[in-house]
């Protein structure tokens, strides 16, 4: 992550060609395909979680390794919550990072899970899914994501590279409930972190292509405006749909 993070804040590698496209490649090629994350939103994270604490598999929550990486913590807490305290380690990596790092990993519940998602949600963060490799079901973390100290995120933002598969929904905006920043400042434009959220005539526009699903701006809009739709078709690598309490992958439905 340090040296990830140390790629993404060096702007002389991306006013050069050449240099870009090795880091580029480098990216795309080498990094991306062994690791990677997928967004997921607050429901999904509490599904996610119950079902791993009902099968045995521990989970560790401990300081973020971006964090780590980069030696930028925050101080104090958030409403008595650590803002430092962001990864979960799962299954045999929970395991692993309990015994390798007492001092920075500790056991917790499915209940903190969906406590913590739901909070750091509401605070702007991205929740996501790690894993290796394209093979499916190996998921190996989870984590809240602040676009100031998240590397992979940063990375993706401003450099472009995708370092973040978009999740199993698409943001929908209701044009008759939208007051297009009326009252509301924009709220889903600003919280937007992938930049898919505009404001065209008077009504919040949702780009598809550049829709992750992350669900900030359906949280931040005042009005309900906003609601999420599963994609057709769509599938992760590290999340099947059973996991996130949702029926097959075409036209699945949340189960009840």
């Amino acid at each position: 992550m340090k040296v990830l993070g140390k790629l993404t804040d060096m702007d002389w590698i991306y006013r050069h060609r050449i240099t870009r496209s090795l880091v580029d490649t480098l990216a795309n090629r080498a990094v991306l395909p062994l690791i990677h994350g997928e967004v997921l939103n607050p429901d999904e994270v509490v599904n996610m979680v119950l079902r791993l604490e009902a099968e045995g598999h521990v989970m560790a929550l401990g300081t973020c390794e971006c964090r780590h990486g980069m030696n930028a913590f925050e101080d104090g807490t958030v409403e008595g919550r650590d803002p430092n305290l962001t990864c979960v380690m799962i299954g045999d990596w929970g395991k692993g990072h309990l015994y390798a790092y007492p001092r920075h990993y500790r056991h917790t519940s499915a209940q903190e899970l969906v406590d913590l998602a739901r909070f750091w949600h509401r605070n702007g963060r991205v929740l996501t899914a790690w894993g290796c490799s394209d093979l499916h079901g190996f998921l190996i973390s989870y984590c809240h994501c602040h676009p100031d100290y998240c590397v992979p995120l940063r990375n993706q933002l401003r450099r472009g590279n995708r370092v973040f598969y978009p999740g199993y929904n698409i943001a929908r905006v209701d044009g008759e409930l939208c007051r297009g920043g009326e009252g509301c400042d924009t709220a889903c434009v600003a919280r937007c972190h992938f930049g898919a959220v505009e404001v065209v005539g008077g009504t919040a526009r949702v780009d598809e292509d550049m829709c992750h699903g992350c669900a900030q701006c359906q949280a931040y809009c005042p009005n309900g405006a906003v609601k999420l739709e599963l994609r057709t078709g769509h599938s992760l690598s590290y999340c099947p749909p059973d996991l996130l309490g949702y029926d097959g992958h075409e036209g699945a439905q949340r189960r009840p």
